[in-house]
């Protein structure tokens, strides 16, 4: 949720207190109704009852070998691999949770090699900027894909036409020679009998 916040750029505490509680379903939406009235005052109160009753308990290094693991799946947007990033770092350990350094390099490893270098070639300063820039930088890869493909399909069009022309001269000098064969008189065949002078 604190990256959705982030990525929408909602500040407001009382905004953020109410966008969260609307996200509860079922027994989480029971639990927050049987609160006392004005028994939760700020965000961080929210957060701590919230995750007090409803954090998964994980093993801490099966968390970490999660994080090391972390690729995005086939078909998933840049955002949900973003919260699913964020949401696995945040779960480790404070003793065992890498640096937000670290996280930096680990993050485009994420990604097919293409985009993994782009991001690393954007080189920005912290996580944060580099999840700012994630989309902006898939865009232009999906753009530059997209011009390299109608570019290969003008150039089969090109071979294809060339070719064309190719066999059409080809068919051209076989009926040439064809000509020539039938224009040309048959040799004579020789008596073998025939004895000449």
């Amino acid at each position: 949720m604190a990256t959705f916040f982030d990525l929408y750029e909602i500040d407001e505490e009382d905004v953020i207190m109410r966008l969260f509680v609307q996200t509860f379903g079922g027994e989480v939406r029971k639990w927050f109704r049987g609160l006392t009235a004005r028994s939760i005052l700020t965000l961080d109160e929210l957060q701590k009852k919230f995750l007090d009753r409803w954090e998964i308990r994980k093993d801490p290094l099966q968390i970490n070998v999660e994080y090391n693991n972390l690729k995005r799946n086939h078909g998933e947007s840049v955002q949900d691999y973003i919260i699913r990033f964020n949401t696995v770092y945040n779960a480790i350990p404070d003793d065992l949770k890498p640096s937000r350094k670290s996280a930096l390099l680990k993050f485009p490893n994420g990604f097919d090699p293409e985009m993994a270098y782009s991001l690393q070639d954007r080189d920005p300063p912290t996580l944060e900027d580099m999840q700012k820039i994630v989309v902006s930088v898939e865009a232009n890869l999906n753009d530059k894909r997209s011009r390299m493909k109608a570019e290969k399909r003008v150039t089969i069009k090109e071979e294809a036409s060339t070719s064309d022309q190719l066999l059409r001269k080809v068919e051209k000098v076989e009926r040439m020679l064809e000509k020539v064969h039938l224009d040309k008189p048959e040799p004579q065949i020789r008596n073998p009998n025939f004895r000449g002078p």
